[in-house]
């Protein structure tokens, strides 16, 4: 995928005659959900960059003097690191199966919490909706992996302090933090009024007229709107609840309101796949379609689609899908109920290929580079910009992800640089077939190795169907695996 091919999880493409613009919220459901070894939510410690920057513009005229610290530095913070992954990374040993049981006060969820999950701290002020839904990932996650697992040492529920930070939930990931391995949930997420806000940019236009119609006795249910190529189509389930909050969202509970904004989401991002993969769309619609392209001399070129880059086989894709609906024949797509636990279990994905991999790394390994800390120096020195992260690269170079503004600019006006200090990632994010692999998990799982692990986890975790060449990238980039 081209770096400056559209952003297609961040924008609804209409074109339908009732073209509308902005209906697909501008995220997916982990938004920053960032891997950077430094997350600006946690910034008690300095980067080995900044250290260095820091001693080299004092002393950059004592070379010999400053060379020997470089080398001392970089050694101390090897050791330094190893120490860290050796004292922080513990896997749990629960019992292979935890039966969970919804707690009826907070404190009662924070016991169990504490007591059966072993978490050593929840935050006080967490809601019922909140701690219930986070235990229950967190059995699913620990039965999953028989009890044997990395699990958070704190279980945090805060409000971001910027309107930029909607994740839903996230986990600090800076090993030198004191809160490395916590997980923390956003408040908002458990707030009716903010999820109404969310849920309304699925189910109305701009203007307030509905997406949707739906009858009384659910038999009639008509859509206006195409996401990538597909037309979503809920199941009852999700249309009993849609029919409810277009009477009255105020009478749907939390937990309704959850279920039908997490389905709404996730069917969406389903239908977005037809653009992530356009490839695999158009190989499904020749077989889903098949009179449709036989009536109309309509067909499927495979052997020059292949040869296509992704806008262009997008491009193909939507010219068909167009010359289908002038002929009234639309290509729709079922989904149903999903729930907020998956957040929880691709965060899980998280702390998961951390235990597995970090300490897998092989410190002793690293290259440390005088000639290129003494360049960058230079370069953040002239211009401000920091370009490379001396002494982490290993470690960015697999959990980076280009929906960080760090890594995004990087690739788009350093390339050459980008692909120097993160080659596997550059490959991950560059590569047509890799993304286009990717790209039938998620959008969010294109943006980075660890997003796409964490992605493919937290499908494990729910027992759904992942396809064979999704499941062999995985296994590339060496993903948690469960327990047989």
């Amino acid at each position: 995928m081209a770096v400056e091919e559209i952003k297609l999880t961040q924008a609804v493409e209409q074109t339908s005659q009732n073209e509308t613009k902005n209906i697909y919220p501008k995220t997916e459901p982990y938004p920053n959900d960032s891997v950077e070894l430094s997350s600006k939510k946690d910034k008690d410690k300095p980067t080995l960059l900044k250290t260095i920057l820091g001693v080299g513009a004092g002393i950059a005229g004592a070379g010999a003097v400053f060379c020997g610290a470089l080398i001392l530095m970089a050694r101390h913070q090897s050791n330094k690191i190893a120490k860290l992954y050796k004292e922080k990374l513990i896997i749990s040993n629960l019992p292979e199966k935890i039966d969970f049981k919804e707690a009826k006060t907070i404190q009662e969820g924070i016991e169990f919490a504490k007591k059966v999950l072993g978490i050593k701290e929840v935050d006080k002020d967490i809601t019922l909706e909140a701690i219930n839904t986070a235990n229950r990932g967190l059995v699913e996650v620990s039965n999953a992996n028989k009890g044997k697992l990395f699990m958070p040492t704190r279980l945090g529920f805060e409000t971001p302090t910027s309107k930029d930070d909607d994740y839903i939930a996230y986990v600090i990931k800076d090993i030198y933090s004191k809160k490395f391995g916590n997980l923390v949930v956003n408040k908002n997420y458990f707030d009716g009024k903010f999820l109404d806000e969310e849920i309304n940019k699925y189910l109305f236009y701009d203007s307030g007229e509905k997406i949707y119609t739906i009858s009384e006795d659910l038999k009639k249910i008509t859509s206006s709107q195409r996401i990538g190529c597909v037309r979503p189509f809920p199941n009852n389930d999700i249309a009993e609840l849609m029919k409810n909050f277009y009477k009255d969202s105020s009478k749907l509970s939390i937990s309704d309101k959850q279920k039908l904004f997490y389905s709404l989401e996730k069917g969406y991002s389903a239908a977005m796949r037809t653009v992530r993969n356009p490839l695999e769309a158009l190989r499904t619609l020749s077989e889903k379609k098949a009179d449709f392209l036989k009536n109309n001399n309509i067909e499927i070129n495979f052997t020059e689609v292949e040869k296509m880059n992704t806008e262009k086989q997008v491009e193909y894709l939507k010219d068909l899908i167009n010359k289908m609906e002038d002929k009234k024949t639309y290509w729709q797509e079922r989904f149903g109920i999903e729930y907020p636990t998956s957040t929880i279990h691709h965060e899980m994905g998280h702390l998961q290929d951390f235990a597995k991999n970090l300490k897998e790394l092989d410190i002793k390994k690293w290259r440390f580079s005088l000639r290129d800390a003494w360049r960058e120096a230079r370069h953040k020195q002239e211009t401000g910009e920091d370009i490379s992260r001396v002494g982490v690269k290993e470690v960015d170079n697999r959990w980076g992800s280009t929906r960080n503004e760090r890594y995004e600019k990087l690739l788009k006006e350093h390339p050459e640089n980008f692909k120097k200090y993160y080659p596997d990632l550059y490959e991950f994010v560059t590569k047509q077939e890799i993304q286009q692999t990717a790209g039938k998990v998620s959008g969010y799982a294109q943006s980075g190795i660890g997003e796409f692990i964490a992605e493919v986890y937290a499908k494990m975790i729910e027992g759904k169907k992942i396809p064979d060449d999704v499941m062999e990238l995985y296994r590339k980039y060496k993903g948690p695996e469960l327990p047989a």
